[in-house]
């Protein structure tokens, strides 16, 4: 027989956390029958706890279930699990001091269909709705027809719908079947790493938290609603439409958080991290080469001291995958130059800093590695460390860059007196002013050849563009110079306010024998561009086929685009039909524009296509895009806009 539930009701006096008793305040319980009705008067605009305890005597332990803003003088409620619940004892605390608002912290994930969403390009919608989940093949029927039922109500309004599948074991390469099967008409974002979850405090699932874009503030958080059971009722409370329908209307949410109920999401066993034996070794190995004095990176990881000062920009950055710098989508493709962190990684580093970054015992492994032997100047500062000096310098003659104005690319001839026919294992452009050099390339052949090749590219050489790594060639490939050879520098040069000059180098690295292979370089390429301004999603693609005669080693996937440049995939399709995606960067940087070696070359049968595919954002959300109001159409320059898709090969013969 159901116990008959005693309420008791706490109006806290004085001051305990922040909390206090309104004088005015008053609950009222109606247990007359299942479910336990609750009633709050009081002033308008105070805000309340309700909590609730199944130990009547207990100072600890109570747990919240609603948290209130009265916008009228008095506020109903309905507890439905009471229903279930032999007893439960209630008290209500009444929240003096103004609620404390942090943004949302900004995250980057990688939905479904291999799409990339950033929280803070989404500033333009009217509200975010996030409902964290625990992978697709759990979904009930009930949480899939409200979430629909929501979108088709409040989508048209501006509100933008997610699920956050945080599941450690879902595998995203099932996901669009899936997706496809339940009729989900929204993005599932795959929060691999649970890192959005643990930054959100999700603890079980479903869970909502929805975000107001303008300050990126939670406005609710918690159930959809609070149904008991997969139907609703007549008396189903439900939560989320209420509060959307009172903030979509600019009125105040009266329940901003509830209890959800739901699957617990199960997380690794929380460990505490140790600075000397975890964290610093990680970043040693993932960070440093960059973050070190006379690097690349604006700040250098010296010490524990250093760390914990950037530790929330550290947080940042991994949140958004802005670093370590790497854009390929895990789900696709195995990379030899991987930089980015693994899932364990990611968590651990994320908890200490969680944790406070504490320093624990143990030494500085950070200062120890300074003093001990000073990380080198690497490339672009220098010639690239793993490669060493090269056995051959091609220098330009110095140019001069004006202060200001747009530069047009310099076409540079010089010759390589190199005595005889050589095979390379490396080519390396080392700029000589990195402040004004924007990018160059390096063709093989004279400007004429460079003309009538259509712009050089079956002599492509050597580059140097940001971000990218000096590598040596692919094992078992080379590239083969000619004696005395003349090669063609293509320089985009871009002003910094001053005069400045420039004499940039390419360094050849030699072979002793002739590799298996020569390496080439092809280009799946798009001209016709024309950006519509604001135009967020400009869809392109192109096409190119290595080799229709002969099997080819593919190494090397490098997408170029400019500034707008959203993303962009590789995708081979091969003579019988089948297709594969060989690399998808669902986030492209032209800041780091990188080239993903294969770390195992595919072999393509003659005549397979490869298609590129991408997307430019023209909009104002684009924190890059140098001018959204303006049309865009391809071009040399970076305001330009550009779609290519490199690749790096070798033909069997």
């Amino acid at each position: 027989m159901r116990q008959i539930s005693v309420i008791h009701v706490v109006l806290l006096a004085g001051c305990l956390d922040g909390l206090v008793q309104a004088q005015t305040s008053r609950l009222f319980i109606d247990s007359s029958q299942p479910p336990v009705r609750l009633g709050i008067t009081g002033t308008p605009g105070e805000r309340y706890v309700l909590e609730q305890h199944s130990i009547l005597a207990a100072d600890d332990g109570w747990e919240p279930l609603i948290s209130l803003t009265l916008t009228q003088n008095s506020q109903t409620w309905t507890d439905s699990a009471s229903s279930v619940i032999p007893q439960r004892f209630y008290r209500l605390r009444a929240l003096l001091d103004p609620p404390q608002q942090f943004p949302a912290a900004d995250f980057r994930l990688i939905d479904h269909t291999g799409r990339s969403h950033e929280l803070n390009r989404y500033s333009t919608s009217s509200a975010i709705v996030m409902v964290f989940v625990n992978g697709l093949n759990g979904i009930s029927p009930s949480l899939l027809s409200s979430c629909q039922s929501l979108r088709d109500d409040f989508a048209s309004q501006g509100a933008e719908f997610w699920w956050i599948d945080s599941n450690l074991e879902s595998d995203r390469a099932a996901m669009p079947a899936l997706a496809e099967a339940l009729g989900v008409q929204w993005p599932v974002l795959h929060d691999r790493m649970q890192l959005v979850a643990r930054a959100f405090g999700v603890t079980a699932t479903p869970e909502v938290v929805c975000l107001n874009p303008t300050d990126w503030t939670i406005f609710y958080r918690g159930a959809i609603d609070d149904r008991t059971s997969a139907q609703a009722s007549s008396a189903t409370q439900p939560y989320l439409a209420l509060a959307l329908k009172s903030f979509l209307q600019g009125q105040p949410v009266t329940f901003t958080q509830t209890r959800p109920s739901g699957t617990l999401l199960r997380s690794p066993p929380a460990t505490t991290a140790s600075y000397s034996s975890d964290i610093a070794p990680l970043l040693q190995d993932k960070c440093v080469s960059c973050h070190s004095p006379g690097n690349i990176a604006p700040w250098a990881m010296t010490n524990y001291a250093v760390v914990r000062q950037y530790s929330s920009l550290i947080k940042h950055q991994v949140l958004t995958s802005r670093m370590p710098p790497w854009h390929a989508d895990p789900a696709h493709g195995d990379f030899s130059n991987d930089l980015s962190l693994k899932p364990d990684e990611a968590a651990r580093l994320m908890q200490w800093i969680a944790d406070g970054s504490p320093r624990g015992d143990g030494p500085d492994r950070l200062a120890e590695a300074l003093a001990a032997k000073p990380a080198p100047t690497d490339y672009p500062n220098a010639w690239p460390i793993q490669l060493g000096q090269p056995d051959y310098v091609v220098s330009i003659p110095r140019q001069n860059i004006p202060a200001t104005g747009e530069v047009p690319y310099q076409y540079v001839q010089v010759t390589a007196n190199v005595p005889s026919n050589v095979w390379l294992r490396a080519a390396v452009v080392l700029p000589g002013n990195a402040r004004v050099v924007h990018h160059a390339l390096v063709f093989n052949g004279s400007l004429l050849d460079v003309a009538r090749s259509g712009g050089g590219l079956n002599g492509y050489f050597s580059s140097y563009v940001p971000g990218q790594r000096a590598l040596e060639y692919p094992a078992g490939s080379g590239r083969r110079l000619a004696r005395n050879a003349t090669l063609t520098f293509q320089m985009h040069y871009t002003p910094t306010g001053q005069a400045e000059t420039d004499q940039s180098r390419l360094g050849l690295y030699f072979m002793k024998s002739p590799p298996p292979f020569e390496l080439q370089t092809g280009a799946a390429v798009n001209l016709a561009i024309v950006i519509p301004p604001g135009e967020r999603e400009y869809e392109r693609e192109a096409l190119v086929i290595p080799s229709p005669f002969n099997d080819v080693w593919l190494y090397e996937l490098a997408p170029h685009m400019h500034y707008r440049g959203a993303r962009f995939s590789f995708e081979a399709n091969y003579p019988d039909g089948t297709r594969e995606v060989l690399l998808s960067v669902p986030k492209y940087d032209f800041h780091w524009q990188t080239l993903y070696r294969l770390a195992q070359p595919k072999r393509l049968p003659a005549g397979t296509v490869i298609r590129c595919r991408g997307a430019f954002d023209n909009s104002a959300q684009n924190e890059d895009n140098p001018d959204p109001h303006a049309t865009v159409r391809f071009g040399e320059q970076t305001d330009d806009e550009m779609f290519i898709g490199y690749l790096n090969y070798a033909v069997l013969q």
